[in-house]
């Protein structure tokens, strides 16, 4: 950060507004620290503020490389799925080791094998020569032969992650899941299962998609998609949201991504 600063507005005199500088050049958020701060800050505006950012987290499964975490060994003792997935083998050991969390590990597999008829399940031992660190090792269906990470392809392997994600016991899942583009290399049968398992986790978080596919575009409902769209005189984004019946005579004819490639929703160039 160059500046930090929070600034606390009247609402009902939009006039009367105060700024507090929390820092200058630093690499992590004060709002943690300022939050305590009741001399100088209004402290239920900041621990609201804090709240919210703090149950928000973002995820996002793009590095699949050959050197990435997601494919290589981890610490076996984490068991809070990380952003990028890079503890995914240590998170559905967790799961599968403990009884009551295990029902939700045979879902996770089960919607896996829905997609990708030749998985079996997943063979999550602590590594031979280090039991702390452990390998997201897998079988095929009726095929005894083990085969590790690096022979997932990079949508089988994303697709895993997102089903660990979504579909992890509520208690354990963010207040707000944002996912940045989840349909990145994923067939369209993916896209439509990763489309279901958003709506289910829905149900107990609220999940953001950050997404240009029209095919996940088209498994949800227009008033459940926002526009986003960059105002270059404010140098802002603009949130826009279409009704229904505010589409109704074009959704009569065409689906929501037809609609959306014909400018009608906005959002594009």
């Amino acid at each position: 950060f160059t500046h930090e600063i929070v600034s606390v507005i009247n609402k009902s005199n939009a006039e009367l507004k105060e700024k507090f500088v929390l820092q200058a050049w630093d690499k992590e958020s004060r709002l943690d620290n300022a939050r305590d701060d009741r001399a100088n800050i209004p402290f239920k505006t900041i621990y609201a503020i804090h709240a919210l950012l703090r149950g928000c987290k973002v995820y996002q499964f793009h590095d699949t490389s050959s050197v990435s975490r997601i494919r290589t060994s981890g610490y076996i003792n984490q068991h809070e799925l990380m952003s990028d997935g890079g503890n995914l083998a240590a998170f559905l050991y967790g799961l599968k080791e403990n009884e009551n969390t295990k029902p939700h590990y045979k879902k996770i597999v089960r919607h896996i094998a829905q997609v990708f008829p030749q998985f079996g399940d997943f063979d999550l031992k602590p590594a031979a020569r280090n039991d702390n660190y452990i390998m997201l090792d897998w079988r095929e269906k009726n095929n005894e032969y083990k085969f590790g990470a690096h022979q997932i392809s990079d949508g089988a392997l994303r697709f895993m992650a997102l089903a660990a994600l979504l579909l992890q016991p509520p208690q354990s899942l963010p207040p707000v899941i944002i996912l940045d583009e989840p349909e990145l290399g994923l067939h369209p049968t993916a896209i439509a299962a990763l489309a279901g398992m958003a709506k289910d986790a829905s149900q107990h978080a609220q999940v953001v998609l950050a997404t240009q596919s029209p095919s996940l575009l088209d498994e949800f409902r227009a008033d459940q998609v926002i526009v986003v769209e960059r105002d270059p005189i404010a140098r802002s984004s603009l949130f826009k949201k279409h009704s229904a019946e505010e589409l109704k005579v074009w959704l009569a004819d065409y689906a929501l991504s037809e609609i959306w490639d014909k400018n009608i929703l906005g959002g594009n160039p």
